[in-house]
């Protein structure tokens, strides 16, 4: 069993983490992680350890972030994050993946993740890098840190608001790291995962107008990733054949 310990940097109120108009850093990371992990779901042998909250409402230390990882054996670290130059808007732009210095393990999975996250992020290449950053330097696995764009980028920006893009960048990160470890698809073809939220719509058919009722919080549901994704939002089919809609910001994701 592969265990992957995965992050987004930051919560969601952490002071600064914030592009020029406000939009906050974790929620970026976020979208990437959440994808990930469902993605990674679709893939036998795989655990997912997740370091940060997944509400954003607590910036998880950098210590618990990296004793947790560690203490679960994790055989791989993950960091996503996305940049900021001066805070202003400008025209600096591009993703580039971080590994710890002389760490030739770090080196070969920053070598195996960061061209697709290049390529789905669609923006120059910054290259992979070392850096005597906590993460990288406390943990006692491969470890890699992204820097997928820059906030206050008003090139990279585009790329961030666009859940299509952060998606298929989320989809890029799990594909590498099955690549990393010769993972293997699992044979239904179908991606299940279980949902934990606070509140989501339930739909008796994938009719964005077919609402039937809102499940109360706490509910629990095993779903299948991204059946219909419509105008930046998702509707997602229960195993019962209901559906699902839900605000991805509030969805805790585990693996089965």
């Amino acid at each position: 069993m592969v265990k992957v310990a995965i992050g987004a940097g930051h919560g969601y109120y952490t002071p600064g983490k914030r592009s020029p108009a406000d939009e906050r850093e974790w929620s970026f990371n976020n979208k990437v992680v959440v994808a990930a992990m469902m993605y990674l779901n679709g893939y036998e042998n795989v655990s997912i350890i997740r370091l940060d909250d997944p509400t954003g409402n607590t910036d998880v230390p950098l210590s618990d972030r990296t004793n947790n990882a560690n203490n679960a054996n994790a055989d791989i670290l993950v960091s996503y994050h996305h940049n900021a130059y001066t805070g202003e808007w400008g025209s600096w732009t591009g993703t580039e993946t971080y590994h710890y210095p002389g760490s030739s393990s770090g080196y070969s999975l920053a070598q195996k993740v960061h061209p697709g996250i290049v390529g789905s992020m669609g923006l120059r290449d910054r290259g992979i890098k070392n850096e005597n950053f906590y993460m990288l330097r406390e943990s006692n696995m491969p470890a890699i840190l992204i820097e997928g764009g820059f906030m206050d980028s008003t090139i990279d920006i585009q790329k961030m608001r666009d859940d299509t893009v952060l998606d298929n960048t989320g989809k890029a990160l799990a594909d590498a790291i099955a690549s990393h470890f010769g993972l293997e698809k699992k044979s239904s073809g179908d991606a299940f995962i279980e949902i934990i939220t606070d509140s989501l719509w339930t739909y008796n058919t994938p009719d964005w107008d077919d609402k039937a009722v809102i499940v109360s919080r706490g509910e629990v549901f095993t779903v299948i990733r991204d059946k219909f994704p419509v105008g930046g939002g998702h509707m997602y089919q229960i195993k019962s054949g209901l559906y699902i809609t839900a605000n991805t910001n509030y969805v805790r994701y585990y693996t089965k």
